[in-house]
Formats: C-alpha cells, structure tokens, sequence
C-alpha cells in the first residue's frame, strides 16, 4: 500500500531586487558555464540546463547576479527571503496544444505553450508581521522564487522552482486565532527541475 505524502511550498522573495523578472540562461550545465557563455550583465538571472529526456531548457542550476561584462556570478540564493510555507497547497500545469501548419503528409504539427499556478491556502508567514509580507509582496507586484517539494519517499524529493507573481492574497482570522493567508500565484516563465 501506498503512503500519500505531503507536498511542500516555500515562497521566497529577492531582498534585493524583486520588481524586476530574472533572467534565464540557458542551457549550462553549472555557473562557470554560463558565464562563458555570456558577455552580459544581469541583475538577477536563473541559469539552467537542458532535461537530458526532453531537451527542453527546464532543470534549475543556480539563482543569482552576473556582472563585470559576464566575468563574474554571485549566488543570490543567500539574497532570498522566506516569505511563507503552506499547509495546504495545489501546483497546476497545462499545457495548451496548438496546430499551427500541415506538415505535408496528411497531418499537423503541433505548438505547445505552457502555463502554471499554485494556489496555497492556511500560508503560515515566517515573521510575526501580521501578513504585511505577503500583502506587500501583491501590493508592490514582486516577482517571487517559489520552491514546490514533492516526497518521493523516504530522504528523497523532487524540488521543482519557478518565478510567480501573486495574483490574490486574502487574509482569515478571528479574535485570539492564528491568521492563517491564501495566495493564488501565476508562474512567470517556466517551471525549474531541480
């Protein structure tokens, strides 16, 4: 028989500079990679590599800052705040299937764009600051990391992250209660392996 496991969400925020989406680079395999393959600077940059299964540029590296014409990357996993972990949360992906042209044999070839969001509901805050993180999160429109682990069993994860932007946030309490916050977040870009 089979455990069902809980599944873990962290949403952190960039104390740095979170009003401006990251980068991505991609596909390296580790920083040292990246910056070779960059002249550019970057602010904030997630740097990624290509799913040895798909190709597809979707496998979490490193988050951080590149400067000095692309000479030097600085983690800026240090730089990240944590905002709130959730008691209860849901991950949804889609993908929306297009045709977009006949391929000459009869049939078509397909385009597919993908989309996610995570809702997350009784989201306990870290600080004791009566939920103004998170509101000032959706207030000031920051772009957030969020960190979605599932347990695969025992001391084994699948840790998967992505940028969001928060699309509502709604506070519950009473009198002498815990708050307890719900947040809806649309993925920026796409979603990260790890």
């Amino acid at each position: 028989m089979a455990v069902i496991n809980a599944n873990c969400l962290a949403i952190y925020y960039d104390n740095v500079a979170s009003q401006s989406k990251a980068g991505l680079l991609a596909p390296f395999a580790n920083t040292t990679a990246a910056l070779a393959g960059t002249s550019d600077d970057f602010a904030k940059v997630i740097v990624a590599n290509a799913d040895a299964t798909s190709g597809e540029n979707n496998v979490f590296v490193d988050y951080g800052a590149i400067s000095g014409g692309g000479a030097n990357f600085t983690s800026g996993l240090s730089d990240l705040v944590l905002v709130g972990a959730a008691t209860s949360s849901t991950l949804d992906l889609s993908n929306t299937i297009e045709d977009v042209a006949r391929d000459g044999s009869g049939g078509t070839l397909q385009e597919s764009d993908q989309e996610w969001s995570i809702q997350a509901e009784g989201l306990i805050q870290n600080a004791n600051d009566a939920g103004s993180g998170i509101l000032d999160m959706a207030r000031n429109k920051y772009y957030a990391l969020v960190k979605f682990t599932i347990e695969k069993g025992v001391g084994t994860t699948n840790n998967y992250y992505g940028q969001v932007l928060i699309e509502s946030a709604s506070i519950t309490g009473g009198v002498d209660e815990i708050a307890t916050y719900s947040v809806t977040m649309r993925g920026v870009g796409a979603m990260l392996k790890a």
